[in-house]
């Protein structure tokens, strides 16, 4: 199989927000087609876990399936921040915690025909409460924190209960990952 060849990029859309770019590109077989997509930042997801194992989740109303929605921290890059800094500014201003340190689960497209942006997921150790009120770069969200045990937000993951994706990834990732981070006294807990 042939990689396709780009030859020239037009950004068509651009919000503060929201970029829209359309690539002419150069199909194996010679045809040259546009293709459309979502240009963003790479963004960073953190599944943080408390000392006695919990999981740090965040319930937020999502616009677009019109739901109530479960999901971990995450959010988009600044300029000059690391992907690992990302993460655990979007942990403090979504939740009010941070973590001590991070374990990198792995790097995901979300949908590779639409959106150029990866997700860096990270399992977040030892997640405590920072003291203050949580102070949010997003005046437009409404955040709720929750905290779960593993094994139930594996169990919702399988009733379909958490809709995001990238939630749902992270979760079974964490799962498969935990022996990195927990004793084995802290496991029964989960």
């Amino acid at each position: 199989m042939k990689n396709w060849k780009k030859i020239k990029t037009e950004r068509v859309f651009d919000h503060k927000y929201f970029k829209v770019n359309k690539d002419l590109v150069e199909l194996p077989d010679g045809r040259k087609i546009d293709w459309l997509y979502w240009d963003s930042a790479d963004s960073a997801m953190i599944v943080p876990i408390t000392p006695s194992g919990k999981l740090i989740m965040i319930r937020q109303f999502r616009y677009l399936p019109n739901q109530i929605a479960l999901e971990f921290p995450s959010g988009h890059g600044n300029p000059n921040e690391s992907i690992e800094e990302c993460a655990k500014r979007e942990l403090a201003e979504e939740t009010g915690y941070e973590c001590i340190g991070l374990i990198k689960l792995g790097e995901f497209f979300e949908t590779m025909g639409q959106l150029n942006r990866k997700i860096h997921m990270f399992i977040g150790k030892n997640a405590v409460k920072i003291p203050g009120p949580v102070v949010s770069s997003d005046p437009n969200e409404n955040i709720e924190i929750v905290q779960i045990k593993l094994d139930e937000a594996v169990k919702m993951v399988n009733e379909k209960k958490i809709i995001s994706i990238g939630t749902s990834l992270a979760i079974l990732l964490a799962k498969e990952n935990l022996k990195k981070i927990v004793t084995e006294s802290t496991l029964e807990t989960l």
